[in-house]
């Protein structure tokens, strides 16, 4: 290779690593203006939607985000699945438990399945709270529930239903629709975030670049929460597309 070749080769390499190191930079920067919401309690690093992980993910993220559905015996409990297996190796349905047995069950490292009126205890003020919504027919209870609950809250779910039985009684309280898939054009759950008069939606990560659901969604005035996201790199790869928060498993 010629020295002029060489001194140009150099040159083209030193600007690509400038353009490179102020691309890291801008993601970092719109990284750290997003809302960081802890999955489920930071579920990698504490026991998931337990008092201890929410107390933790709360002194570390901008926003919890809790999963609730119904137990045997009526009370709203803190649970990701239908059954208990995967949590504590019990072999049983949450909606098929009653409240005194499942209040024994350990998760893990001595914390046990919560009630939604435990975990809100802790949950400071300053902290926004993302109640998921696992199941229908929870609308008045959560509802009532968090009446008290002085901070933020945002509702969410997969589940259109669900959060239709909580707009028709409450007409203001902020909500978000969780979708997995969409085609392309990303239509259909903005469609449905629309007629729930939600405020955000919160599409699975991998969306946010295989789809315009980032643009379209602001487009409609609709925050857009990405999940989950397993790294810094993505959580700054995400945010550069444009996302508003992300959903992360770990405080890093």
């Amino acid at each position: 290779m010629t020295s002029s070749r060489l001194t140009r080769a150099l040159a083209f390499g030193a600007v690509a690593l400038s353009a490179l190191a102020l691309a890291v930079a801008h993601a970092r920067s719109r990284l750290r203006s997003r809302t960081i919401f802890a999955h489920r309690g930071f579920a990698n690093e504490v026991p998931e939607n337990t008092v201890e992980g929410v107390r933790f993910a709360a002194s570390r993220a901008d926003a919890v985000e809790i999963d609730v559905r119904r137990c045997g015996s009526g009370e709203l409990v803190c649970v990701h699945d239908e059954t208990l297996e995967r949590l504590t190796g019990a072999d049983r349905r949450v909606d098929e438990t009653d409240w005194e047995t499942l209040r024994e069950l350990e998760v893990a490292d001595g914390a046990t399945v919560a009630r939604l009126e435990d975990v809100l205890a802790v949950v400071p003020d300053d902290v926004l709270l993302n109640v998921e919504l696992k199941e229908r027919g929870l609308a008045a209870d959560v509802l009532e529930a968090l009446e008290d609950h002085g901070g933020e809250v945002l509702l969410s779910s997969f589940d259109a239903d669900a959060l239709a039985e909580v707009r028709a009684r409450d007409e203001a309280i902020p909500l978000a629709y969780v979708f997995r898939t969409t085609t392309p054009s990303a239509r259909a759950p903005l469609e449905t975030a629309a007629a729930l008069d939600c405020v955000a939606v919160h599409p699975r990560a991998d969306l946010c670049f295989r789809t315009v659901i980032v643009p379209r969604a602001h487009r409609h005035g609709l925050a857009v929460n990405a999940w989950t996201v397993d790294s810094r790199l993505e959580a700054a790869l995400v945010a550069l597309v444009g996302a508003d928060g992300v959903f992360v498993d770990s405080s890093w």
